[in-house]
């Protein structure tokens, strides 16, 4: 007997989730919908402020679960917001429907419409997306694959004085958050409670501050990052967050420190990483790191 209920902390919810994404990769690999990183971004980042709801979570998350407990997919909205995303098990997909509908029922009544993201790979839930009314203005993003054992170890030149650390070599939370915050919050607003919000994505099983890389000026500023979140069983991992200062775009940056977490990446033993891109400028950066495999995602709207 098939069930599906609210998503619960209290019973170990989040971790039966982070396994069952891990296990999928190991049958999905490149057509993956989410990596655990993503999971544990939706569990700790505390940046959106809806999270204080204490219902949050179970408001934003449904499982359907077999007569023993296994875990046989789930429903779950980001952000609190219209767009939402259902992944199966790899033999469940017939499930799909029901969750779809569910999804229709519970979440599209409190926001103007629906949005969900998938990939060109999922050939039956597009077939279902479309029978149920959605459409979509075309390419979202693309996801790109790189093999990071046969990848040259090009290293992008710095400018002179400029180096590379990690959150182990550099703790300075305070000036990592002034260009993670570039735009949103005035550097004179910046808090400590809005560090430690920042900070909170840092309690994902997949964060390694080794892996957490940031190119500093002489002077000891932040200017450019990215973060490397792994999963060394599956020898697999996602890079995210990548961003640079406005004053020091155009100078290679970004390249310089993706490339620096591809190879302490490879050099931990992992031998696949991913970057999604959403927009002309980062696709364009990734696309000149090295050759690469894609996958591209739609959104698909009612």
């Amino acid at each position: 007997m098939i069930t599906h209920r609210a998503f619960d902390d209290n019973l170990h919810d989040f971790e039966r989730m982070y396994h069952f994404l891990q296990q999928e990769y190991l049958v999905r690999r490149d057509h993956f919908v989410w990596l655990f990183s993503r999971l544990g971004d939706w569990k700790f980042s505390m940046w959106n402020g809806r999270k204080a709801n204490p219902e949050y979570f179970s408001n934003n998350a449904h499982l359907w679960l077999d007569a023993a407990g296994e875990l046989l997919g789930f429903v779950i909205d980001e952000d609190g917001d219209e767009i939402f995303f259902i992944l199966t098990r790899h033999d469940q997909i017939h499930l799909y429907p029901e969750m779809l509908e569910w999804a229709i029922e519970h979440w599209r009544p409190l926001y103007q419409g629906l949005k969900t993201e998938v990939h060109e790979f999922q050939a039956e839930e597009l077939v279902w997306l479309k029978l149920r009314g959605f459409t979509t203005p075309g390419v979202a993003a693309t996801t790109r694959a790189y093999d990071l054992t046969s990848m040259d170890e090009n290293k992008a030149p710095l400018p002179a004085g400029f180096k590379i650390v990690n959150m182990l070599e550099n703790t300075d939370l305070h000036a990592r958050a002034l260009l993670s915050l570039e735009g949103y919050v005035e550097p004179e607003k910046l808090t400590d409670a809005l560090i430690a919000r920042l900070n909170s994505s840092r309690m994902s099983p997949a964060y390694d501050p080794q892996f957490d890389l940031s190119v500093v000026t002489p002077e000891g500023a932040h200017v450019a990052t990215c973060v490397g979140y792994g999963d060394p069983g599956n020898r697999v991992a996602e890079i995210e967050k990548v961003r640079t200062y406005s004053l020091y775009r155009r100078q290679g940056l970004a390249e310089a420190v993706i490339r620096e977490c591809f190879k302490r990446l490879k050099e931990s033993g992992i031998d696949r990483a991913y970057i999604t891109g959403y927009s002309d400028g980062p696709n364009a950066l990734y696309e000149k790191l090295g050759p690469c495999w894609h996958k591209q995602w739609f959104h698909y709207q009612v």
